[in-house]
């Protein structure tokens, strides 16, 4: 413990129990022991969580040959590309970047080389937020600071981010999957059925609406016995539109990319992919339809089937995450087996209600 950085220290820790970390604490030395207490103080998913403490920094007075001294100084620090300035109440001034500070004369000031304007975060700032900083403003570093005082706390690294976005990643392909994140430890085929099992029962009863609407549609489909054959072709094809819709808006909302502020463009365009993509596969399959039953009729009801089918769940798979963001709930919890059921049920509605209304104009 006293070897290793203090936020890695502070990993193995939280994975240990607490019995065991706290008689770690107890033998450590006093003074990292006091920080990794301090660190574990923060919840685990925010920016306090993850930062570092290993950071240079010099105080405001000093001189580029101050700060360099102050670098040799420091060995143990954990990121170097970035030398901190700090007032005299203890509030963060500003960086340097390595660069800036190796090509300054050595009597220059730090305060006329530091960038006054820098990008910080409070503690308390979700490590997801913090991993849309960095890759919006294509930082390195990133510094943490007190909300009121603005004193310096820690640091963030690229490395950590890196961290944070792939267990940001597993945890939303969970979510859609319809298990949970620690399916990923060591449990028990039991306990890992528990788990699943609530999601798979939800699946289980909306998919019952879609026999219920077979069950409503029955004279359509024993006049065209035909139909059926068609029918998992347009409800596999609406519901895996609609889960690509739904993975691409919460790629977007977890990177950045797509913002609530801006719904409409994000809906605009999937509803544009989704128009392409529902055109290509009506054609194709109205075109095979036509073929099968020798009937334009059938042709073309397979074609309205499939092209409004996928067009509506593309709309519901892009809507929903945006809705449950805005509602404050995870976004890939509604992207999960429950959504793909009510796509089916609403694929096989669609295709057949228009069956049913062609079968009442040619009648």
């Amino acid at each position: 413990i006293e070897e290793l950085p203090p936020d890695e220290a502070v990993d193995i820790l939280r994975t240990s129990p607490a019995d065991r970390a706290a008689s770690a604490l107890n033998l450590a030395e006093p003074e990292v022991g006091s920080v990794i207490r301090s660190l574990m103080g923060y919840p685990h998913e925010s920016a306090g969580g993850i930062m570092s403490v290993g950071y240079v920094d010099v105080p405001i007075t000093a001189t580029q040959a101050d700060a360099l001294q102050r670098f040799r100084e420091l060995r143990s620090a954990e990121h170097i590309f970035y030398i901190y300035v700090i007032e005299d109440d203890g509030r963060l001034a500003g960086a340097i970047d390595l660069r800036t500070l190796l090509i300054a004369e050595a009597s220059s000031p730090v305060s006329s080389l530091m960038q006054s304007d820098i990008v910080t975060v409070e503690p308390s700032c979700d490590q997801e937020q913090v991993a849309h900083i960095f890759a919006r403003y294509d930082l390195n570093a990133l510094a943490v600071v007190e909300p009121e005082t603005h004193r310096m706390l820690g640091i963030i690294t690229a490395d950590d981010v890196i961290d944070v976005i792939e267990a940001e990643y597993m945890e939303d392909i969970a979510h859609i999957t319809g298990s949970e994140a620690s399916e990923l430890e060591k449990k028990s085929p039991a306990q890992i059925a528990r788990l699943r099992l609530p999601w798979i029962m939800t699946t289980l009863f909306i998919e019952l609406m879609a026999g219920f609407v077979i069950h409503i549609f029955n004279h359509t489909l024993s006049t065209v016995i035909l139909l059926a054959s068609f029918m998992p072709i347009i409800s596999a094809i609406s519901g895996n539109t609609g889960l690509q819709s739904a993975a691409i808006i919460i790629r977007g909302l977890s990177t950045g990319h797509v913002q609530l502020e801006h719904w409409k463009h994000a809906v605009v365009r999937q509803v544009e992919t989704t128009m392409l993509l529902g055109g290509a596969c009506a054609i194709v399959l109205g075109f095979i339809g036509y073929l099968w039953e020798r009937h334009i009729a059938f042709g073309i009801t397979v074609m309205l089937g499939m092209f409004i089918s996928v067009n509506i769940a593309g709309v519901v798979g892009t809507v929903i995450p945006l809705i449950s963001k805005r509602l404050g709930y995870d976004p890939a919890l509604t992207a999960g087996p429950f959504e793909t059921a009510f796509q089916d049920v609403i694929g096989i509605s669609i295709f057949l209600a228009i069956a049913t209304a062609l079968l009442q104009w040619l009648k």
